[in-house]
């Protein structure tokens, strides 16, 4: 697949000018000749800089080295380090969960990241599921899909507090735009997604998924409020909704483990 050939695809299922757009991403999964610049740009071209182009840019903490916006690599996947490095791309100031925007309303989405919980109100992906955009899941599934955490603040499941690994820290530090640094404070904590595949027929069901094909590989198409509401009516009924059934994959997690003790399911 070229980079025109990518276009038409998203073109075909309603990828055009104007569209606001979340992009998940596995560039190793794809079959793309061409970079993963060119991957950003062939969604830019797609979308005009009057739609929006939205992507994670997610990375570790580092004790010693505060999040730097500028510098600090994504840790989630190459397509989103060379998005949040190309020219007037937005990225927020969260030290763990920043996000990437580029097109209309790319710096009002990131703004005061660094203010709020990593997905909870006023976070971009937050302010993202108050709109009519779209979420892509390309070369990868629902477990990569940062909406679930979304859906689980707004639904204030118990396991909010509980830290995904031992890697996360109390707080972090990031550089603000004067160039200081300063202490975000956690409050909540993004959990475990290995088992975010389970939506998938909530979703489709409901009309708010639905598999397209860009490449050789099936991609979801899915809408983000659409997404947030059905996932949170599950997690009312079912805190751990979105949890994993295996024991082998209880016994490895520590966030899961807690998550499932502090589990609380309507009658």
């Amino acid at each position: 697949m070229k980079k025109a050939d990518l276009i038409s695809a998203l073109k075909n299922n309603g990828i055009v000018p104007g569209s606001k757009l979340v992009v998940h991403s596995s560039y190793k999964s794809i079959d793309f000749e061409g970079s993963p610049e060119e991957v950003c740009k062939s969604f830019m071209e797609a979308i005009s800089e009057e739609g929006l182009l939205v992507m994670p840019a997610h990375s570790p903490i580092v004790k010693g080295t505060p999040f730097n916006p500028g510098r600090t690599p994504s840790a989630v996947g190459a397509i989103t380090e060379a998005f949040r490095r190309l020219p007037r791309v937005s990225r927020s100031l969260h030290p763990s969960h920043s996000v990437a925007a580029w097109g209309r309303g790319a710096k009002e989405l990131t703004a005061g990241h660094q203010l709020v919980d990593a997905e909870g109100e006023g976070s971009p992906f937050f302010k993202f599921s108050q709109t009519d955009g779209k979420i892509l899941m390309l070369g990868c599934t629902l477990r990569a899909c940062t909406m679930g955490h979304v859906a689980e603040w707004v639904a204030k499941v118990p396991h909010l507090g509980v830290p995904f690994s031992a890697a996360f820290t109390p707080t972090a530090e990031y550089i603000d735009d004067d160039g200081k640094v300063k202490t975000y404070v956690y409050q909540t904590y993004p959990g475990c997604s290995k088992m975010f595949d389970k939506a998938i027929p909530w979703l489709k069901e409901a009309g708010f998924l639905k598999e397209i094909s860009l490449n050789k590989e099936t991609s979801l198409l899915v809408d983000a409020a659409g997404f947030v509401k059905i996932v949170y009516d599950k997690l009312k009924e079912d805190s751990a909704a979105l949890l994993t059934d295996s024991e082998e994959h209880f016994a490895k997690c520590s966030h899961c483990r807690e998550a499932r003790r502090l589990a609380v399911k309507k009658p």
